[in-house]
């Protein structure tokens, strides 16, 4: 029975090749889509599950309101770690981490060797208590016990020694210290929070000793609790001692600072603090292409669906005939069921090799390192083939029961042709297939005009042409000389030195007017410039002047500051810019007045609103130079400065990036989307264009006759063409009509709703979304009714 079930698979999918075609490629692409989306799914979703501990690690974050206003960051001071390792039994371990590199790049030296590396981190020796990262040589007991102690990984030992043996061997960082090698751990897998090149021990650092500072907040704070602790308990004992010890800090009494516990394995995908380690992803992209990877199966289905109703009639005289040599429904219903599960099994052969050879291309879009063994995971496998055997089972069942249901005299009468259920359905699954579409075409829309949005804002400052470069001690020195030096280059505009670039402005700051006893503390961002920055960026003064020199010196002498504010920073202050210039203030203790009022400007991702933000004027924490090229050869101009860098700073490389660069960064994974979710969208309504190209094959099929006879009476070409078209064409614009305030809803109230800033999505967008579902409607039915049309009526009129 099962060769006999099976020998007529093979001759059905022999005999209708195009019906076979179209359901093998449409669902095995979209299988393709899948597994590939699945597999990013899956591996956003398996962070930092491979630690042994992980679901005993939490990160204690920062969160703090000052004035009404309230920030969280992820960070926590080095007093935290032991107080609660002391106060709490609950607490088995921990560790601090903490990675200066990112904001400054260190110089790493080995003989003749040196490299920018913005990935050197700092970490207690309990690092291996923690986490359940290979430390491949080594003692992990040991390796960041003693100061000056470094471990690196295997990708950094093979940089620096190549072949040869690096423990007990030294590196010198930022010209200044020797660290000695005590270990060498495995690179970080991809799907890991810490992305570390160096560990270092954080004994090797001064504030390692501040364990009584509550206030300078730069560390990462993990811990390791009892499985059997209460967390909200413990997070309310956490809080009362932080208040407890910094009660005298809080001017009123709505001020508070607390620490959030995050789990680790929710770091990646759901942490809501600032200033992570490393670049962290957000959970609704996980739900988007999730509902990616389920519509464009779905639309595989209702393809199936659709041509295998749209074909019963060609098959109902098969059906009369075997029931009438004696097969009973239930063996009909088996045999249609085996068909279409032998489609999907065929199907989801064909995707695991597509999928295989579109991987390195996925990878590359996608910015991950997924390996071709991730399709062959037991889990993934496994539940690919139980979705792809219910795929079968749903696809076929309506088809199944539907033709073997019919008394075989009337099948053999032709009497199936005239039933009004296949079509209601099959149109009822068009309109559905179309409304899938139309979300997609508008979702898609939606995240390129946003994009595109980000690419063409105005931000408030100049960010093409200029070139940031790393600032350390040596070069602070002779950075005067180094100003000149690229100045007479003649391809530079200006120059100027600040902490931080102007695309994302990170440091915590709290700004208050002093002499009005009502005034309290301010959250706000401040950044430390020199008196060129702001002409260097082109920023647009609305009150007051500049700094200058002379402000710098006062500074450094007196130590009385002048501050730039933004607009939104004088609001906040409940001050006009007139009013402002001349203020006293006080910057986290620094005293001074107000001299200017810049224009907002963004300095953080377009996600943000603009918040308060305050210039002053600290040479000590500079960090970065700024050089705006003028316009001209690029490639000529870098050379120039490599030049005078290799000439006055030959201490370390000359490595650069573009404001340009760092602003696009910040956008990386809405830009990852809109690739992703174009292609695989416009795979899926490619999909779903060809399941209408079959259903109207077959329709204009069954109506060769009525098409004949209607060309001998006279009707034109045209006339037939809107004959066949008319009803599709009414089924895409229910679709329309349907889709368009479900997608406006999604686009609006999910993607775009997580933009401070953001594109409007109007009503040229579903004008366009609606054409492109016409015309694509329209272009399958045309197709096949044109093929029909032009046919010689004797020759249809002959057939049987």
């Amino acid at each position: 029975m099962f060769t006999n079930y099976l020998l007529s698979t093979f001759r059905n999918i022999r005999k209708n090749f195009t019906f076979s075609a179209i359901n093998i490629f449409g669902l095995g692409l979209c299988l393709t889509i899948s597994l590939l989306l699945s597999t990013w799914v899956l591996d956003e979703l398996s962070f930092d599950r491979f630690h042994l501990k992980a679901n005993q690690i939490y990160r204690l974050s920062l969160e703090y309101s000052f004035g009404g206003q309230t920030a969280k960051t992820s960070v926590s001071p080095t007093a935290l770690l032991p107080a609660v390792l002391k106060d709490f039994e609950e607490v088995e371990t921990g560790v601090r981490v903490y990675n200066p590199s990112a904001w400054n790049p260190f110089i790493v030296r080995h003989d003749d060797k040196f490299f920018q590396e913005d990935h050197f981190y700092f970490a207690d020796s309990s690092f291996f208590d923690v986490f359940s990262y290979r430390l491949l040589q080594g003692n992990p007991d040991k390796a960041l016990k003693q100061p000056s102690s470094v471990i690196l990984s295997m990708s950094m030992a093979k940089k620096y020694f190549g072949e040869e043996e690096a423990i007990g061997k030294t590196l010198n960082v930022n010209n200044s210290r020797e660290y000695t090698i005590t270990g060498v751990i495995e690179d970080a897998p991809g799907n890991s929070y810490l992305q570390y090149d160096f560990i270092a021990s954080f004994s090797s650092l001064k504030q390692a000793t501040e364990e009584n500072v509550w206030w300078s907040a730069n560390y990462q704070t993990f811990v390791v609790i009892n499985p059997l602790a209460n967390l909200p308990q413990l997070e309310s004992k956490t809080n009362e001692m932080v208040a407890k010890a910094i009660a005298a800090e809080l001017s009123s009494s709505s001020d508070y600072a607390k620490y959030n516990w995050t789990l680790l394995t929710d770091l990646h995908l759901k942490s809501e603090a600032s200033g992570e380690l490393e670049t962290v992803s957000d959970m609704q992209y996980v739900y988007l292409f999730s509902s990616i990877a389920l519509l464009v199966l779905l639309i595989a289905c209702i393809n199936y669906v659709n041509l295998s109703t749209a074909r019963a009639t060609d098959r109902a005289k098969e059906v009369g005939v075997r029931k009438v040599v004696g097969a009973s429904k239930t063996d009909l219903v088996i045999q249609f069921l085996g068909e279409s599960i032998a489609y999907s099994l065929i199907s989801f052969a064909v995707a695991m090799l597509v999928a295989q050879l579109l991987l390195p291309g996925f990878n590359a879009i996608a910015n991950k390192n997924l390996s071709h063994s991730a399709f062959f995971e037991p889990g993934l496998f496994f539940l690919f083939l139980v979705a792809v055997l219910i795929n079968g089972l749903l696809s076929g069942i309506y088809p199944a029961l539907a033709v073997t249901a019919f008394n075989p005299v009337k099948i053999l009468k032709g009497n199936f042709k005239t039933s009004s259920s296949g079509v209601s359905l099959r149109e009822s699954l068009v309109v559905f297939q179309f409304l899938i579409s139309m979300i997609l075409i508008v979702g898609t829309i939606g995240i390129v005009k946003q994009f595109q949005y980000v690419q063409e804002a105005r931000l408030g400052y100049e960010k093409e042409n200029v070139l940031v470069l790393p600032l350390d001690n040596a070069t602070d020195k002779i950075y005067p000389q180094l100003r000149n030096e690229f100045l007479r280059t003649g391809v530079v505009q200006e120059v100027s030195r600040a902490t931080e670039s102007p695309t994302q402005i990170k440091g915590g700051y709290s700004i208050q007017i002093e002499g009005k006893t009502e005034s309290k503390p301010m959250i706000t961002t401040a950044v430390s410039i020199d008196e060129n920055f702001i002409k260097t960026m082109a920023m647009e003064f609305i009150a007051g002047n500049n700094l200058t020199e002379t402000d710098m010196q006062k500074a450094q002498v007196d130590t009385v500051y002048s501050f730039i504010l933004n607009e939104s920073a004088i609001k906040e202050l409940i001050l006009s810019p007139e009013q402002a210039i001349g203020t006293s203030v006080r910057l986290n203790g620094r005293r001074g007045e107000i001299k200017g009022v810049v224009k907002d400007f963004h300095f953080a991702s377009l996600h943000q609103e603009i918040g308060p933000l305050v210039f002053f004027n600290q040479p000590d924490q500079y960090n970065y130079i700024f050089i705006k090229l003028k316009s001209g050869n690029l490639r000529e101009s870098l050379q120039k400065l490599g030049e005078v860098c290799a000439n006055l700073s030959p201490h370390r490389p000359f490595e650069y990036e573009f404001i340009d660069e760092q602003y696009y960064s910040l956008y990386e994974a809405e830009q990852k989307t809109g690739v992703l979710a174009t292609l695989f969208s416009g795979i899926a309504i490619v999909i779903a264009s060809l399941g209408l190209l079959g259903l109207v094959s077959f329709s204009t099929g069954q109506r060769k006759k009525e098409i004949a006879i209607r060309k001998v009476l006279g009707a034109s070409i045209f006339g037939i063409l809107s004959m066949i078209t008319k009803g599709y064409s009414r089924l895409v614009f229910i679709s329309i009509a349907l889709g368009i305030p479900i997608s406006y809803w999604i686009v609006n109230t999910w993607w775009l709703s997580s933009f401070a800033y953001r594109t409007e999505i109007g009503t040229g967008t579903f004008v366009l979304a609606s054409m492109i579902c016409l015309i694509i409607a329209i272009g399958a039915a045309g197709y096949q009714a044109m093929k029909a049309a032009v046919v010689n009526p004797t020759d249809s009129l002959r057939s049987n």
